[in-house]
C-alpha cells in the first residue's frame, strides 16, 4: 500500500527513530498549504532522524506547491533541503511542461538543480533534449549538447532522426523572457545538417506572438520572373503588431509590403499596403521610357462609441488598374472605400456613411465614377398594438457627385403600416401599406440616361409621391411522418403601387436588376429607391419542404408574377418585361452539414427554355471537400452587352495520404467554343512540425499590360516557428 503524508523540517525532527512504512495512512487535510509543505507518496518510506534524511522507493511522487515530481527512488536531505531523484524521473512544472530525466538533484522547492539525460516536453508537444542541464533558478535552464524539434518520434523507429531538428552545443531556456537561445547551432533535415548559425533564438512554445521571420515563398512567374517573399513579423506590444514583406523579382525588382494591426480600447483596425518602383508601360505592355511608383493601400476598422453607437471605415485604393492583379493581391474589378457612423437604440436605427469607388476595368472612366460624400439612412419600427399591427418610418438622404457627369441629391421620407393576421385554421394573411415622398435635385442632367457621358449643363428639381399597398396570403400545410416534417405552402400576393408626380427622376441605385426567387414576392423588386415598380400585379407560388429531426432539409420554391399592365417598365431580358413573368424556382438540398446543393432557375414563360440557371454545391469535410459553381444567363441585362453568359467553376481538396493533400480550382467560360479563365493546382504536406506546399497557377486572360500568366510557388513551414 502507498504512503502519503506532508513533509516539513519541523515534522521530521519530531520523529523518534527511523521507521519503514508499509501500511496506509490518511491523506493530509484540505487545510494543508502545499506552497509551504511537500506531499510525499511512495510504496515505501524510510526516515533517518540522525542523518535528517528521508528515503522513498517505489512509485515515488512528491508535490511541492504547483510542481509534481515522480521517480523510482527519492532521497530528501532535510539539512540541505535537497531532493535527489533516480530512475524514470518526471517533473511537471506550473506551466504544464513535463521534464524527463534519468536522475536529477533539486533544491529550493524543486526550482533549481542539476539534471542528467534531460528531456523536456512542452505543452504543444515540441521537445527539447540535452546530455545534461542546470536549472540556475526557477526561470533559467542551461543545457549542453541539446536538440530541439516539434516533430513526433517515428512510431516504427523512435531512434530515427525526425524531419527537422536543431542541434546546439549550448541552449538556454529563459522562462521569464519566454525564449530558447542556441549557441553554435545546426539545422538538420532527416539527420543531415543543411544550415549553421553561431547564434539563434526563438520564442518558447508558451508564446502566442513573437517577433521573427515567417515562412518564405519562392515563385516563378511569367509576368514577374523569379521571386522570393520573406515576411518578418514584429510584435510592437500586446495590442499592436507589424508584418513587413519584401518581395524581390527578377523582372520587376523590389516590392515592399506591410500590414499593421492594432487593438484599442474601443475596437481594432488593420492597414496593409505595398509599393514598388518600376518601368512604366502602356496598355500594350510596351515600355514608355519612364519610371513610376505603383502600390496599394487597404484597411478596415470598427470602434465602439457607447452601447448604441459605433463607427468604422473600410478603404481600398491602388495606383494602377492592373497592379492588384499583377501582384496577386486582389481580383476585384471595383474598389470600394467607406467610412460610417451607425447607431441603434431600441427600435431606432441610423446609419451615416460616405463612399468612394475606383473602377479598374478598361471601360471605367474615372470622371464618371460617383463619389458619395454623405448617405444617411434612418429606420423606426413601432411597438405592435393590440391587433399586432405596427407603424414604421424610414428616411433616406443621399448626395452623389462626379467630376464628369450628372450629380444627384435625394431626400426620401416614408411611413408604413404592417398588420399580420393568422386565422383559426392556420391561414397567414399580411397587409402592408406605405406612402413615400421623394425629392431630387440633379445637376448636369444626362441627355441620355443610359449614357453617363451625355451630361448637359441643365439643372432641375424633381418631386414625387409613391403610394403602395399589398396583401399576402399563405396557407402552410404541415404533416409529421415519423421523424420527418413535411410542408406545403401556397402563397399569393397582390400588390399595387404608383408614382404621382415626376416619373423621369434620376436613377442612381437601381441600375442593375435580376428577377429570381429572392424577389418574387415584395412591393418593389428593384434594389434601390430610384426605380419604382408601378401598377397592379399578382405574385403567386408554392413553397414546399421536408425537414428531418437531425437538422437536414430539402426545400423547393416555384412561382410567377402577373402584371395587369402591358407595359411593365422592365427591360427585355429581365424576365418581367411581359405581363406574365418568367417562372422562377429554387431547389435546396441539405441532408447534413457536409452537403449543400442549391439550384436556382428562371424559365421562359412561353417556351419554358432556360433563361437563367445557377447551381452551387458544397460537399465534404475539412480534409476532403468539393465546391461547384455554374451560371447560365440567356441574356445578361447587367453586363456591358446583353449577350449570353455561361461559366463554370470548380474547386476542391482531398487528403491522399497521412499529411498529404492535393487541391485545385478551375474556372471556364462556356460561351461558344469556350475558353479557360484561370486554374490552380497544388500539393501540400503538413504534419505537426513541418509544412510544404507546391502550387501552380495559370491565368488565361489578358487585361491591358497584364498578359496571361503562369506562376509556380513553393512555401516551407517549420512549426511552431511559422
Amino acid at each position: 500500500m502507498r504512503r502519503m503524508m506532508p513533509l516539513s523540517l519541523a515534522a521530521l525532527l519530531l520523529l523518534p527513530a527511523p521507521i519503514s512504512v508499509a501500511v496506509g495512512q490518511e491523506a493530509p487535510s484540505d487545510e494543508l498549504d502545499l506552497s509551504k509543505e511537500a506531499l510525499l507518496s511512495a510504496d515505501e518510506v524510510t526516515y533517518f532522524n540522525a542523518e535528517q534524511r528521508v528515503e522513498a522507493t517505489g512509485n515515488v511522487e512528491i508535490v511541492q506547491g504547483d510542481r509534481i515530481l515522480k521517480s523510482d527512488r527519492l532521497i530528501y536531505d532535510i539539512a540541505t533541503d535537497t531532493v535527489r531523484a533516480d530512475g524514470n524521473v518526471v517533473l511537471v512544472d506550473p506551466t504544464g511542461n513535463v521534464l524527463f530525466a534519468d536522475n536529477m538533484e533539486l533544491e529550493n522547492e524543486l526550482k533549481t538543480g542539476a539534471i542528467r539525460d534531460f528531456k523536456l516536453l512542452f505543452t504543444d508537444n515540441s521537445r527539447l533534449a540535452a546530455h545534461d542541464a542546470v536549472r540556475e533558478n526557477e526561470n533559467r535552464t542551461v543545457m549542453t549538447k541539446a536538440v530541439f524539434t516539434s516533430c513526433e518520434p517515428c512510431r516504427e523507429d523512435p531512434e530515427r532522426a525526425p524531419i527537422w531538428q536543431i542541434k546546439s552545443e549550448k541552449v538556454i531556456h529563459d522562462r521569464s523572457e519566454k525564449t530558447i537561445t542556441y549557441r553554435n547551432a545546426f539545422l538538420e533535415f532527416f539527420g543531415v545538417p543543411i544550415a549553421y548559425t553561431p547564434y539563434f533564438s526563438h520564442p518558447d512554445p508558451t508564446v502566442d506572438r513573437e517577433s521573427g521571420f515567417l515562412a518564405p515563398t519562392v515563385f516563378d512567374s511569367s509576368t514577374l520572373g523569379y521571386g522570393i517573399s520573406i515576411p518578418y513579423y514584429y510584435v510592437i506590444s500586446e495590442d499592436k503588431d507589424l508584418t513587413v514583406t519584401p518581395t524581390l523579382t527578377t523582372k520587376e525588382g523590389l516590392q515592399m509590403a506591410a500590414e499593421y494591426r492594432q487593438a484599442v480600447e474601443s475596437g481594432n483596425f488593420k492597414i496593409d499596403g505595398s509599393l514598388t518602383y518600376v518601368e512604366e508601360v502602356d496598355d500594350n505592355n510596351i515600355e514608355t521610357g519612364d519610371d513610376e511608383f505603383q502600390g496599394h493601400i487597404r484597411g478596415d476598422g470598427q470602434f465602439k462609441i457607447d452601447d448604441g453607437w459605433i463607427w468604422g471605415f473600410d478603404v481600398f485604393r491602388t495606383t494602377n488598374d492592373t497592379y492588384l492583379d499583377k501582384y496577386d493581391i486582389s481580383d476585384d474589378d471595383t474598389l470600394t472605400s467607406t467610412v460610417y457612423l451607425q447607431g441603434q437604440r431600441g427600435r431606432n436605427f441610423s446609419l451615416l456613411s460616405a463612399y468612394s469607388f475606383q473602377g479598374l476595368t478598361e471601360e471605367d472612366v474615372s470622371g464618371e465614377t460617383p463619389v458619395v460624400p454623405a448617405w444617411w439612412n434612418y429606420s423606426y419600427v413601432g411597438e405592435p398594438n393590440s391587433f399586432g399591427g405596427r407603424f414604421s418610418a424610414d428616411a433616406d438622404a443621399l448626395a452623389i457627385y462626379r467630376t464628369d457627369g450628372q450629380d444627384t441629391d435625394r431626400f426620401s421620407l416614408e411611413g408604413g403600416y404592417h398588420v399580420p393576421y393568422t386565422t383559426a385554421n392556420g391561414q397567414v394573411i399580411t397587409f402592408d401599406t406605405s406612402l413615400r415622398g421623394d425629392l431630387y435635385y440633379a445637376h448636369d442632367i444626362l441627355a441620355n440616361p443610359d449614357d453617363p457621358s451625355s451630361a448637359t449643363d441643365q439643372n432641375d428639381f424633381y418631386g414625387r409621391v409613391v403610394p403602395s399597398a399589398s396583401i399576402e396570403w399563405r396557407y402552410p400545410f404541415v404533416r409529421q411522418s415519423g421523424s420527418i416534417r413535411q410542408l406545403v405552402e401556397p402563397i399569393v400576393e397582390a400588390v399595387w403601387s404608383d408614382v404621382i408626380g415626376d416619373k423621369d427622376t434620376p436613377n442612381e441605385d437601381s441600375l442593375s436588376f435580376e428577377f429570381d426567387d429572392t424577389n418574387l414576392f415584395g412591393s418593389n423588386r428593384y434594389a434601390g429607391l430610384d426605380e419604382v415598380e408601378t401598377g397592379g400585379r399578382v405574385n403567386y407560388g408554392i413553397n414546399m419542404g421536408v425537414y428531418g429531426a437531425s437538422g437536414g432539409y430539402t426545400t423547393f420554391l416555384f412561382g410567377q408574377s402577373y402584371n395587369f399592365s402591358d407595359n411593365t417598365g422592365f427591360a427585355n431580358g429581365t424576365g418581367l418585361e411581359d405581363q406574365f413573368s418568367d417562372y422562377v424556382a429554387r431547389l435546396e438540398i441539405r441532408p447534413a452539414d457536409y452537403l449543400q446543393f442549391v439550384n436556382r432557375v428562371r424559365l421562359d414563360h412561353d417556351s419554358l427554355y432556360l433563361a437563367r440557371n445557377e447551381v452551387t454545391m458544397a460537399l465534404g469535410t475539412t480534409d476532403n471537400w468539393f465546391n461547384l459553381g455554374y451560371v447560365y444567363l440567356r441574356d445578361d441585362p447587367n453586363g456591358l452587352t446583353q449577350d449570353k453568359r455561361e461559366e463554370i467553376y470548380v474547386e476542391g481538396k482531398t487528403k491522399v495520404a497521412d499529411f498529404w493533400s492535393v487541391y485545385g480550382s478551375y474556372r471556364r467560360n462556356l460561351v461558344n467554343s469556350g475558353n479557360s479563365i484561370d486554374g490552380t493546382l497544388g500539393f501540400e504536406y503538413l504534419d505537426e512540425c513541418f509544412g510544404f506546399a507546391l502550387e501552380a497557377k495559370r491565368s488565361f486572360t489578358r487585361d491591358r499590360d497584364v498578359e496571361p500568366e503562369t506562376r509556380v510557388s513553393v512555401k516551407f513551414r517549420l512549426l511552431p516557428f511559422n
